[in-house]
């Protein structure tokens, strides 16, 4: 198809170039005959002027052999016509300007007499500009046509990249342009992509969501069971498991029904311009309450950046759950400017998490507690949310081990940032 389209938009450059030669040709032909008989009349007039005066003095004799010096010492050829001139013949007539080799200058002197004279200058610029003309302009136009539809082409490619961008960053519904934009049946086949796309995502969500809230029923049935039983049984202790099996049931539904609610492919977030040290500082004040170990703040200046504030929370938060599920002694908090980053950081003082694991914590459903506690704290989405939370952002997070002995997540909050 390639080739074909090719082979047509080749063939189309040629008939215009076919086309527009000849009439280029016989225009130019035609002005620079003009133009240029003009210009030599002129500058023949000197040398007929002279001559004019000079054969009265002069014996036809004496006439020949001055015309005969001037062939001889010149570049120019004189020779005279035996044909009379009449009394309407042009004093100067130019013939076949534009080849030396046609070219003739007739002049009348003392109005009976006719001389002829050769060419000379004029072949080299008269060639060169009629080989211009017949052949650069319709090259040069057919160039500039290509050149036209080549950015045309990347202007409408450009437009089909913005629109892969807006899906990417999860505007399922964005389209690529059609019609006159249209990049032949391109567009068309990346829209049935994007609508199917959105289709599969959209029934993804919503299976579940239903599936989550169909599990709520049959765990709070079995937790109200479980409490009834309870005052009846002597046997507590599998009571007390049944019922952190429940509970972890019931935090895994709500995990899921939060990380499908802020995939990358959900509703858009409400972005705007916020204080972000003083919600911060808010924020863990208000969690500290829920925690097991202190929280210590590094917050040393006024920061104001352009986030979603909602998502941000979320992000400290699940951020300092975890730490304070490792963390043996305290958690720290840090809002920093370094150079032209903003890095948002979040430390613990356990044992860490070893380099091989680091990438995979932000996985969803991946936990690493057995190889930091011994036991499973989660169901291994809250580092899901954050990652997908932060790729809404255009931020990045990274983990090292902290200077206090445990993790340290790093985020890089820098496309953020307002000057």
């Amino acid at each position: 198809m390639l080739l074909i389209r090719f082979a047509v938009k080749s063939l189309i450059f040629i008939l215009i170039f076919f086309t527009i030669n000849p009439l280029l040709t016989s225009l130019a032909t035609d002005y620079f005959s003009n133009e240029l008989k003009q210009d030599v009349e002129l500058d023949y007039r000197a040398y007929i002027y002279a001559l004019d005066a000079a054969r009265p003095a002069l014996n036809n004799e004496q006439w020949l052999a001055l015309l005969k010096r001037i062939s001889e010492q010149s570049n120019l050829t004189a020779k005279t016509i035996n044909t009379p001139a009449s009394e309407q013949a042009q004093t100067i007539l130019v013939e076949n300007v534009h080849d030396e080799n046609l070219q003739v200058v007739t002049a009348k002197i003392q109005g009976n007499e006719l001389i002829q004279l050769s060419a000379f200058g004029v072949k080299g610029n008269v060639e060169v500009i009629l080989f211009f003309i017949q052949y650069g302009l319709p090259l040069g136009l057919i160039l500039f046509l290509f050149l036209l539809h080549t950015l045309w082409l990347q202007y409408r490619l450009f437009r089909l990249e913005l629109a892969s961008k807006l899906i990417a960053k999860g505007q399922l519904s964005e389209r690529a342009d059609t019609g006159l934009f249209a990049i032949g049946r391109v567009n068309e086949t990346f829209n049935h992509m994007a609508e199917k796309l959105e289709r599969l995502f959209t029934q993804q969500r919503h299976m579940i969501r239903a599936i989550s809230h169909e599990l709520k029923t049959p765990i709070f049935r079995l937790q109200l069971k479980l409490e009834l039983l309870d005052s009846h049984s002597n046997n507590e202790k599998l009571i007390c498991e049944l019922f952190e099996e429940c509970d972890e049931l019931d935090t895994l539904v709500h995990e899921i029904l939060e990380y499908s609610k802020v995939d990358q492919f959900s509703s858009p977030l409400n972005f705007g311009e916020i204080n972000l040290s003083n919600s911060l500082q808010d924020y863990v004040k208000s969690i500290e309450k829920y925690c097991n170990h202190p929280i210590i703040l590094d917050i040393k200046q006024s920061i104001f950046a352009r986030v979603d504030n909602a998502g941000i929370k979320r992000i400290i938060h699940n951020l300092v759950v975890n730490a304070d599920k490792y963390a043996a002694e305290q958690i720290h908090v840090s809002l920093l400017r370094q150079g032209g980053r903003l890095l948002l950081t979040v430390e613990d003082d356990g044992v860490g998490i070893a380099e091989c694991k680091r990438e995979l914590v932000f996985q969803p459903f991946y936990t690493v507690d057995e190889s930091r506690t011994g036991k499973r704290h989660g169901v291994g989405l809250g580092l899901a949310i954050v990652k997908e939370i932060l790729s809404s952002h255009d931020a990045g997070v990274k983990i090292s081990k902290s200077q206090f002995g445990g993790a340290c997540f790093t985020i890089d909050l820098s496309s953020c940032f307002v000057k």
